[in-house]
């Protein structure tokens, strides 16, 4: 068989799937009934299944790409091969999806968007194979099409796994202002104060909210009960993913129940549906939360418990049910490092670009620090560079001197990083002159003089400093080699 007629069979036959693949949902949408175990085992096979394509699709255009430079020439004869089997993954990654949503009893517009968007990605698929013979211009657009739905589609697969908010949430700033995302607002929530009473952050000023509507703010079932619902059940049970038509994300959503009846029976726990799901074993197949979610722990089971006993209102007192287990001690805010480094961002870039040398955040939080590091090309680093990050000083809580051609008069600089908690000045011309310098270092907690001239004189003070909790001496004349 000649090869056109060959690819044009394969396509045939990818469209007719597609064909099922679209009037199949149309006529079954995914509806909230669960239906047999048997199509529900092969349905989860879906989460499995739709890693393939979304490789394979995402590979397509680097060979198209690399096999149009002469090195990487070669690679352009695979990716024809490599798209058939990445289509043929699509439609069945789709057509799991579809049984998965339909047999489990999901619903809800997230559902439903990402089971589309895996139809749309499938033919999208079925078009690159179709115009990628005929067709260059029209299948590069096809091909950049597919790349964007495969991300838009992941992203829906992901929200409905691990929330709404899962891709965004720790999206920085800057980014969430070019895309236009606005910014996550914190809730308000209620702490408990030594006597154990509820109090409430205190209102901002000019805003008339009337006692009543603070009076329904402290209510049992909004202090202790919705924030364990919020917490372990919310992220199945909302507007946009359910099963069985039961979500959680209000009150009188949960007391609406599901579509096969009430879960919430007031003052019988022992037959409250919720209760029944959330106290049976882990292995249970009826057990809540599932699919691995974190469950709920005793004292959460317990506060649900002594809520339905008591009737399950959403105007019970807050204070009202003496026995429900303390609330959580919220953590104590650990103070900042250092300043937010946020706003000299332009500096920190400069600075790098000018004196040779590294400044990498310390963690995600922009208010851990700034780490100095020059291990790469330590031979740049010289007293001249230390005395030039001066507008920074109070940013660097980590300097990685080691090896470095920093001497003693460096150390004038380095006794300006207020913020510095750990620093190596291994293998470093310093001696016990220019240590002395580092006294001005309240909050300095390790470090490292190994190999350096620094000897017992040099040290001596900063071994009773309150913070310094580890100093390395090994190779120095210092009488002891390690003081922890």
């Amino acid at each position: 068989m000649p090869l056109g007629a060959r690819r044009f069979g394969v396509v045939i036959l990818l469209l007719a799937a597609i064909t099922a693949l679209i009037v199949v949902p149309l006529h079954a949408p995914p509806d909230g009934h669960d239906r047999s175990e048997l199509t529900q085992f092969i349905g989860r096979f879906h989460p499995l299944a739709v890693h393939l394509p979304i490789a394979l699709l995402l590979l397509v255009p680097l060979l198209e790409l690399g096999g149009l430079t002469k090195r990487w020439g070669q690679l352009a004869a695979s990716a024809e091969f490599v798209l058939y089997i990445a289509t043929a993954a699509a439609v069945a990654a789709a057509a799991l999806g579809w049984l998965h949503a339909w047999s489990g009893g999901y619903e809800g517009p997230l559902v439903t968007r990402h089971m589309w968007g895996g139809v749309s990605l499938a033919i999208a698929g079925v078009l690159c194979c179709f115009f990628r013979p005929w067709n260059r211009r029209a299948y590069a657009l096809a091909l950049s099409a597919t790349a964007i739905l495969v991300v838009w589609t992941s992203d829906q697969g992901a929200k409905i796994t691990h929330g709404e908010k899962y891709l965004t949430e720790l999206m920085p700033q800057p980014i969430r202002r070019l895309l236009h995302i606005p910014p996550i607002v914190e809730k308000k929530t209620p702490v408990r104060a030594a006597s154990q009473a509820i109090i409430y952050p205190a209102s901002p000023p000019g805003k008339s909210e009337t006692a009543n509507a603070s009076a329904a703010l402290a209510t049992f079932f909004a202090v202790r009960v919705q924030p364990i619902l919020e917490d372990k059940c919310v992220s199945c049970h909302n507007p946009n993913k359910h099963k069985a038509g039961f979500r959680m994300d209000s009150f009188e959503q949960l007391m609406r129940g599901s579509k096969h009846g009430p879960v919430i029976r007031p003052g019988d726990p022992q037959h409250s549906e919720l209760y029944r799901r959330i106290t049976l074993a882990p292995d249970d197949k009826d057990f809540m939360p599932k699919d691995g979610k974190p469950r709920l722990t005793a004292d959460e089971v317990k506060v649900i418990e002594l809520w339905l006993s008591a009737g399950a209102s959403d105007a019970l007192a807050a204070a009202s049910i003496p026995e429900a287990p303390a609330l959580p001690t919220k953590p104590k805010r650990t103070p900042p490092l250092a300043p937010d480094y946020r706003p000299r961002l332009e500096t920190i870039t400069a600075l790098e670009n000018s004196l040779g040398v590294r400044l990498l955040p310390r963690s995600q939080n922009p208010t851990d620090g700034l780490v100095l590091r020059t291990m790469s090309f330590p031979e740049r680093c010289t007293d001249e560079t230390l005395a030039g990050l001066e507008p920074i000083a109070d940013l660097i809580v980590d300097a990685e001197l080691a090896r470095t051609k920093i001497g003693d008069d460096g150390l004038n600089s380095l006794s300006t990083f207020v913020n510095l908690r750990a620093l190596d000045l291994s293998h470093t011309a310093v001696t016990s002159r220019g240590v002395q310098k580092l006294f001005k270092l309240e909050k300095l907690e390790t470090l490292n003089l190994t190999e350096t001239a620094v000897d017992d004189g040099g040290v001596s003070a900063l071994r009773h400093r309150p913070s310094l909790k580890r100093l390395y001496l090994f190779g120095t004349p210092s009488s002891r080699e390690a003081s922890e």
